[in-house]
């Protein structure tokens, strides 16, 4: 028998970007675009971000979930088979629940609103799941505007479902809640906010 995958055996195509497993030669990448301001606002990551925590990302994390040891699966966004790495996303199963982010170099080309359409095409169309949620902290409008870009349909704020309710500044906060569904729409889907 061989051995279980670490990550996924083909490419997943969409319009703009493939889906692929995440490369050793991601490392820098990952480092670059964990290490921003918007990363320490409104990413659940280490902080300070370090290299350690992108080589324990790229080789144990993501593969960990390819082998079923937990529920996330992640793949590198590439805009080529053999480009760099532009950005990240991935699939929590237990939540149904996506979450991505970007290289500051890659942003305003349209790359994550492909991505995660792409992505959530695969999440219903392989993985069979009625529905796929998103969340974003208060805060950040690039991650609503790639929600709404690929469809999602937005449920308004909530109170963010840390252990204390706070974020790293000790400060509770609110996030932004979406779903999109397989067939039509939620019965409590509200108009998203403007995002200008």
């Amino acid at each position: 028998m061989s051995a279980p995958l670490a990550g996924p055996s083909l490419p997943v195509l969409g319009g703009k970007v493939m889906l692929t497993a995440l490369r050793e030669s991601d490392i820098d990448r990952i480092v670059e675009a964990c290490s921003t301001d918007d990363a320490r606002r409104f990413l659940e990551t280490p902080w300070p971000y370090r290299r350690p925590d992108a080589e324990s990302f790229v080789r144990e994390f993501a593969p960990a979930g390819w082998r079923g040891e937990h529920d996330e699966r992640v793949w590198a966004i590439r805009e080529s088979l053999r480009g760099p790495l532009v950005g990240v996303v991935g699939l929590r199963g237990e939540r149904s629940e996506v979450g991505y982010w970007l290289h500051p170099d890659a942003m305003g080309k349209g790359l994550m609103a492909d991505a995660l359409r792409t992505l959530v095409g695969h999440a219903e169309g392989c993985l069979t799941w009625p529905e796929v949620h998103w969340r974003c902290r208060e805060g950040n409008v690039a991650s609503m505007r790639v929600a709404k870009a690929a469809g999602f349909s937005y449920l308004g704020t909530r109170e963010a479902p840390s252990a204390d309710g706070a974020g790293r500044d000790g400060e509770r906060r609110l996030e932004h809640h979406a779903v999109r569904v397989a067939n039509g729409m939620p019965a409590d889907a509200r108009p998203w906010p403007r995002l200008d």
